[in-house]
């Protein structure tokens, strides 16, 4: 075989891997299925690295065949290559600089590199007409399959079975289920989702407008049926951002089909393009407003305060009357009655119930000093109008001193009462050292050893304004290079008082986090980052060849950037890995060399 037949072949094989690839991204289990060291290799990022392993035999041998100056190759690179650089710098070097965890920061910082990789990877392998193609032809189909599975996991028991593996819960929202399919999250479904959905119009932009050119009359039913799976395509995808309930993913979807419908509407010959571009949005606008839907409700965000509506008061007797101190570190119990004076039915059953509970605060400066208090169940579902006694569990902090008690509602994996406007229930405490010689009213003060723990699981209960406040606190505390990538999430509690915060949630923005965990040095690199694809991305809509594959990957990327402002998605492989895979993409079609057709 020739040299140039070996290169041929290396870069066919890296190809496929990178097809393949793009199919896959969306199935991520939750478990990894391999350990290297202290690091840890799930079932997508198996196949991100046997991409580049074969993306890097493509490379061997082309330089093998021609150019071995790095030098020279370097100064051909695009100008977003640079900017991807000095964003790996500023990463590695917080990580390296982290004040707590820096294992755990270097470790993300690795991780991340794998997606840098991928972008020069895409940059490099996506020249090719055909590779543009089969690529967006593999991101649709993964997305489409994701999307029917989101769509079918309320609905159908198997198919709720079958996802088990991805993520290890249902995701619900005022007793109705939040799609999240073979992703962890809902909202990382809705922004995988969001960022595909115009790589669907590209390709059927694409793939129409391309057969359109030679078509004859024998030819019409053909473009008929192209037109149908095109469109139905585009509705499972948006079908499946409506079931995420993702109130950030409808207003990046709306976004997105707004600036393609706004961009194919100044050409004559782009005007089917655009009004089907306006269709999607009238349909997606419709489709929010369906009465009765998880995502209808999540909208009427200023209704929060009637969801939420409750009282809570201590019974009548001595069921109802803490003991004169508690001992520190101390269980006791209490009765109390509450009402359900809100617009929803309180389950008290998995996976989102609702619960009593309670935060302890100091008496003299008011500051929180446990957040999550122990939860003590409802005996039965409470309807609108209805009510419940129970016997709640009080466990005492440590530390002896006056506090007030907080006794406060928690809606599992959504809200805590009192963050929606509910006053709750608060009286004044004592907490006492003692040692007990004797006597029941002494041995009621001292209560039972403590045998209940809050829960563990993820509750998403911390609102995002507390969370934002939290990053910009974080920020004034190393304002250069931050808290090490990856890190606000282990050190934010340190900022907002709670002891035990739940180390998954993150700042709830992609700057706000990147400012927090990267510093000024960060937030700049990423500005830089985003300077660098616009750039490219505008050099290739200029040019006829490139416009629609450019305008597709390009509005994709972009969805990142509306939908960061309230998310974040650098931790999770498939949204991380589209990323880069998307910038590698707009890079590729940006070079004059690109010369790419549907």
């Amino acid at each position: 075989m020739s040299r140039f037949g070996v290169v041929r072949r290396a870069r066919d094989l890296g190809h496929a891997s990178l097809t393949l690839l793009a199919a896959l991204l969306p199935f991520e289990m939750s478990e990894p299925i391999a350990r290297v060291g202290p690091l840890q290799i799930s079932s997508v990022e198996i196949f991100l690295y046997l991409a580049l392993a074969a993306w890097g035999i493509s490379l061997c041998a082309g330089w093998l065949e021609g150019d071995r100056d790095l030098r020279a190759w370097w100064r051909r690179a695009p100008e977003a290559h640079r900017a991807v650089l000095v964003w790996s710098l500023v990463l590695v070097a917080s990580a390296v600089c982290a004040p707590a965890w820096r294992g755990t920061a270097l470790k993300f910082a690795l991780r991340s590199l794998s997606g840098i990789l991928l972008y020069l990877a895409s940059a490099d392998l996506l020249r090719d007409p055909r590779a543009v193609a089969r690529t967006a032809k593999a991101l649709v189909a993964g997305a489409l399959v994701a999307a029917i599975a989101m769509i079918g996991e309320g609905r159908l028991a198997f198919v709720a079975a079958l996802l088990r593996p991805f993520h290890a819960q249902t995701f619900e929202v005022f007793g109705l289920v939040r799609g999240s399919g073979p992703f962890q999250y809902p909202n990382i479904a809705a922004m995988y989702l969001e960022a595909v959905l115009p790589v669907a119009f590209a390709l059927g932009v694409s793939s129409i407008a391309t057969r359109s050119l030679a078509a004859t009359s024998l030819d019409l039913g053909g473009r008929r049926w192209r037109l149908c799976g095109a469109a139905l395509v585009i509705v499972a995808l948006l079908a499946g951002i409506l079931v995420t309930a993702s109130r950030a993913g409808l207003a990046t979807a709306l976004v997105c089909l707004a600036g393609m419908g706004i961009f194919w509407a100044r050409a004559v010959q782009t005007r089917g393009a655009a009004l089907a571009a306006f269709g999607a949005l009238a349909l997606l606008g419709i489709g929010s407003g369906l009465s009765g839907s998880a995502l209808t409700l999540r909208l009427s965000f200023w209704k929060d305060a009637d969801w939420y509506r409750a009282s809570i008061e201590r019974v009548a007797g001595p069921a109802g009357q803490l003991p004169a101190w508690l001992a520190s570190d101390r269980e006791a119990t209490v009765t109390v009655q509450v009402r359900n004076l809100g617009a929803l039915t309180w389950e008290h059953l998995p996976p989102t119930p609702v619960a009593l509970s309670y935060h302890w605060l100091d008496a003299d400066s008011g500051n929180i000093v446990v957040f999550d208090g122990v939860r003590s169940e409802l005996p039965y579902d409470v309807p609108p109008g209805g009510g419940a006694t129970v016997r709640a569990i009080v466990h005492a902090p440590r530390r002896p001193g006056r506090y007030l008690l907080w006794w406060d509602l928690v809606h599992e994996h959504a809200t805590w009462f009192s963050l929606r406007g509910n006053p709750g229930l608060r009286e004044a405490v004592e907490v006492r050292r003692f040692a007990p010689t004797g006597g029941p009213a002494v041995k009621a003060a001292i209560g039972p050893m403590p045998t209940s723990a809050a829960p563990t699981a993820p509750r998403e209960v911390i609102p995002r304004r507390v969370l934002w406040r939290a990053a910009f606190a974080a920020w004034r505390d190393r304002p250069l290079l931050g808290l090490g990538p990856d890190n606000f999430r282990h050190l934010y509690g340190r900022y907002l008082g709670l002891v035990a915060p739940d180390d998954r949630l993150h700042a709830n923005s992609l700057y706000l986090e990147t400012l927090a965990g990267l510093g000024t040095a960060g937030l700049l690199a990423l500005a830089t980052l985003v300077v660098a694809f616009a750039r490219a991305a505008r050099r290739a809509v200029a040019a006829p060849a490139t416009r629609t594959w450019a305008l597709g990957f390009g509005v994709g990327l972009g969805a990142y950037l509306v939908h960061g402002t309230f998310d974040t998605f650098f931790e999770f492989t498939p949204t991380f890995a589209l990323a880069w895979l998307l910038g590698g993409a707009v890079v590729a079609l940006g070079r004059p060399a690109a010369e790419i057709a549907g």
